[in-house]
């Protein structure tokens, strides 16, 4: 292993390790995308070993996320367990059927659901960021709570 691949495994693994819960959810959802568009390729080579390999890793990555959904949550939850559930129906009937038509659907529905989950924590970014900018008045002054 050469020295840069050393320093970018090191940098991937501290960026893990102090990632935010949606920053998380993200990479995940982008490692599963990674390993199904490999599978696909290597498809398309005839590498029936390395498909297997690389669908298998996409549904360990999905059931990963499946198993941290908080049932207790509610119907969202819910929802997104189903949704979780077909993503993995979808790679394993691709890994079975050696199908490229299961992958492309399972990509454009995990790209989708990623993207989703993007627009929720940069939205709840701003919203905290805006929450913790100080009001300003109109003449400069900060807004001062003076109750004692």
């Amino acid at each position: 292993m050469s020295a840069s691949t050393a320093k970018v495994g090191t940098y991937t693994q501290v960026d893990i390790e102090t990632a935010s819960q949606g920053k998380l959810i993200v990479m995940l959802f982008n490692g599963a995308i990674k390993r199904a568009e490999e599978a696909k390729r290597q498809l398309e080579k005839g590498s029936t070993e390395s498909v297997h390999n690389n669908l298998i890793r996409a549904q360990d990555i999905i059931s990963e996320l499946r198993g941290a959904l908080n049932m207790r949550a509610g119907q969202i939850a819910q929802n997104l367990d189903r949704i979780y559930e077909y993503l993995q129906h979808l790679l394993i009937t691709a890994n079975i059927k050696k199908s490229t038509l299961p992958i492309d659907e399972c990509v454009e529905l995990m790209t989708q659901v990623r993207d989703m989950w993007q627009e929720v924590f940069e939205s709840l970014a701003r919203e905290e960021q805006e929450r913790r900018t100080p009001q300003y008045n109109p003449h400069g002054a900060a807004l001062l709570n003076l109750q004692g």
